[in-house]
């Protein structure tokens, strides 16, 4: 038979939130010094809408593994959920500061800043995420040395020239990935409520081309009728 642990991860994976718990919490009463056991009803309790009690697990998990990107990520959007914006924007900056490209946290802290009403460090936020998440995939792609670039001499000079594949595998890239057309559509949200409406619209066609094949996300589509 399955174990208590075993048990609950499974009610977990399957969305069974609530009925996950009362096992979390058993274990925890064993085992009160698994971080990953608060990590993981705090999970449970913030998809069940209990924000409350989310950060208050959540808090021990990052008590026991203060090291633990994501551990700060999941108590930043908690508190977050409790509206408590001050600390959710402490939290979200420790994940930050721990993976630096942890890019969900980012967007985390542009979503902290624009509920707050801070629409500029929103902004700046979600900027951020937009530059490094292109960084760190054009410098994957430009490992393939050969494929990216060619030298070539043009009016006497040796001249290294980019190839298309580079730009082509860089686009492949940001649209397997849902976080790419995300952020772009909450950039274009930023900039509509500091009155850059073409900015914006720019913005939600390119979340546009950057939505995944078979990834439901009507958001740039609605955001670019609205102010169309």
């Amino acid at each position: 038979m399955p174990d208590r642990r075993d048990t609950a991860i499974k009610l977990m994976e399957h969305q069974k939130f609530a009925e996950a718990i009362p096992f979390f919490l058993s274990l925890i009463n064993s085992t009160p010094h698994d971080w990953s056991l608060f990590y993981m009803v705090g999970q449970c309790y913030r998809y069940t809408n209990n924000a409350l009690e989310a950060t208050r697990v959540l808090k021990r998990a990052a008590e026991l593994k203060p090291d633990e990107a994501e551990v700060f990520l999941a108590l930043g959007i908690a508190y977050q959920l409790d509206e408590d914006y001050k600390s959710a924007i402490v939290a979200l900056e420790e994940a930050v500061y721990l993976e630096p490209q942890m890019y969900s946290a980012y967007n985390s802290l542009g979503l902290t800043y624009k509920l707050s009403g801070e629409f500029h460090k929103a902004l700046e936020w979600y900027s951020r995420a937009d530059k490094g998440i292109v960084s760190a995939v054009t410098h994957e792609v430009q490992k393939d040395r050969e494929k990216c670039f060619r030298d070539e001499v043009i009016e006497g000079k040796k001249t290294r020239v980019i190839l298309d594949y580079m730009f082509e595998k860089i686009h492949e890239i940001l649209r397997s990935d849902p976080m790419y057309a995300i952020i772009k559509n909450n950039i274009g949200v930023c900039l509509i409520e500091l009155g850059d409406i073409n900015g914006a619209q720019e913005q939600f066609r390119e979340s546009i081309e950057f939505i995944p094949d078979d990834y439901n996300y009507p958001a740039p589509y609605e955001n670019l009728e609205s102010i169309s």
